[in-house]
């Protein structure tokens, strides 16, 4: 192998890197311990426990089918928005969500997007820039999405509810940041990018991103939005058969303020699995709907070990094939670039 493939087979650099960054590790940690003890203030382990014996596992066989749905539509609706500069299959789309999704449960920060975007990169000629414009996006509908259903939850439920306020102050907060993040998107398609491009690198960069924020003008943007709400159909009912597995019935606006309260809780920092935070949700949107602090954190726990660690298992399966094509191509000879799998944070797009 020539010394350039040697330098390009670096399976471990990803994780050198991350290992150069303890501060994230330090806040995603301190997040963790923090929401759990807030959480586990209001129980104990012991009852938590016993509330997960009582785990009846048909409703969450049934809350795995729903999950895999919801995953599915992902994928197309993330199809859907590559088309506007890229046409790909959607099996190939869909390994990649997978990855991504599988990595964002096992990584700090979120770091299975840049892993997604950068295995993107690689495999269909889409620029780093794209692909990331391309998650911004989708992240963005799923950002309105969520507020939206925790909004019209609190709006549906009677007032003077336990954790009402909490929950209020979350929507109002969320709603503001993904309205500015909107605005800003949308305000980068009246700039004179293409003069600029030549002369600024980040002009450049960000008239590749024009490509996908013209998305919210069009008609394909009215597709996306549709996709996006079929995608929660799935998405809160799998949250729903997850509380039903531990012997609660939540009503339509528990559920949707179960929805939006998880959602949000897993852009906070954390460990694997956004422990932590997601328990923390869960027991503030169980308690608001009347019932125990314990059931919301066994729920939450339930939810990572059956559907989260699942797709966790998934990508490392995708990825351990991944790895064993390559280097069947090493081992030929061939020179293999194993930051196709994982993304490079350091180097330009």
């Amino acid at each position: 192998m020539t010394n350039a493939a040697t330098r390009a087979y670096q399976p471990n650099a990803f994780w050198r890197r991350l290992g150069s960054r303890p501060l994230r590790a330090m806040i995603g940690v301190a997040f963790t311990l923090l929401f759990l003890v807030l959480a586990l203030s209001q129980t104990s382990f012991r009852t938590v426990a016993a509330t997960l014996a009582k785990t009846d596992f048909i409703w969450i066989l049934a809350a795995m089918g729903s999950y895999a749905v919801n995953l599915s539509l992902r994928g197309w609706r993330w199809q859907i928005i590559l088309r506007s500069s890229h046409v790909l299959p959607y099996p190939a789309v869909v390994r990649l969500l997978l990855v991504g999704y599988g990595l964002n449960v096992i990584l700090p920060a979120r770091l299975g997007e840049l892993a997604r975007a950068e295995m993107l990169k690689n495999t269909a000629a889409v620029s780093r820039t794209e692909a990331l414009a391309s998650i911004v996006i989708e992240r963005l509908f799923d950002g309105l999405a969520v507020i939206s259903l925790l909004s019209v939850g609190l709006l549906l439920s009677p007032l003077h509810r336990d954790s009402q306020n909490l929950l209020t102050n979350l929507a109002l907060t969320g709603g503001v940041a993904f309205g500015a993040i909107a605005v800003a998107i949308l305000l980068t398609n009246h700039l004179p990018l293409a003069r600029l491009a030549a002369k600024w690198r980040i002009a450049g960069r960000i008239l590749a991103v024009q490509d996908y924020s013209a998305i919210l003008r069009t008609r394909r943007g009215l597709l996306v939005a549709a996709c996006t709400l079929l995608i929660y159909v799935p998405d809160t009912l799998t949250l729903w058969l997850i509380v039903k597995a531990l012997g609660m019935g939540l009503g339509f606006s528990g559920t949707l303020v179960l929805a939006g309260a998880a959602s949000l809780s897993t852009l906070l920092p954390s460990g694997p699995a956004f422990i932590g935070p997601l328990q923390f949700a869960y027991m503030l949107a169980i308690r608001f709907s009347g019932g125990s602090a314990a059931l919301g954190i066994a729920a939450a726990t339930l939810a990572q070990t059956c559907i989260l660690l699942l797709v966790a298992l998934l990508a490392t399966v995708l990825l351990a094939f991944r790895f064993a094509w390559t280097a069947g191509f090493r081992a030929g000879g061939t020179s293999a670039n194993l930051r196709s799998i994982l993304p490079s944070l350091e180097t330009d797009a």
